[in-house]
């Protein structure tokens, strides 16, 4: 079973040869060689026994949410999001989905929180 970098801008998918643990205070883990994450790993050999690491499995996959304000000619901001959903199979994403225009506001700052609290309630939707 391959090792996926959990950096959601990342997502490699490394052979167990491209990887090399260390054991640190806070436990196993093992640097992404390409980003250079540090991404935890569990040990589930046998007490005494040689050391055999798996990757801990997260309870919720990791999505990729990019929210916006794009200005407009009066002022005000159009809350902007990109949704790239996170497949079953580690180290892919499915088809993304946009939304140019999720509603105006007068600050950009609201338009972001307004667009990445639409994300949360369609993520949890279809979860």
């Amino acid at each position: 079973m391959p090792f996926i970098c959990e950096n959601v801008e990342c997502r490699a998918v490394l052979a167990r040869g491209q990887v090399r643990s260390n054991r640190e205070d806070e436990g196993w883990c093992f640097y992404c060689p390409d980003c250079k994450v540090r991404n935890e790993l569990k040990d589930v050999g046998v007490p005494g026994g040689p050391v055999e690491l798996v990757q801990p499995e997260r309870p919720n996959l990791p999505h990729r949410i990019i929210a916006a304000a794009r200005p407009l000619e009066d002022g005000r901001y159009a809350a902007q999001l990109r949704v790239q959903r996170a497949l079953g199979m580690k180290g892919t994403y499915g088809v993304e989905e946009r939304w140019e225009q999720l509603g105006v506001f007068p600050d950009a700052k609201e338009a972001i929180a307004h667009a990445k609290s639409f994300a949360t309630d369609l993520l949890e939707q279809k979860a």
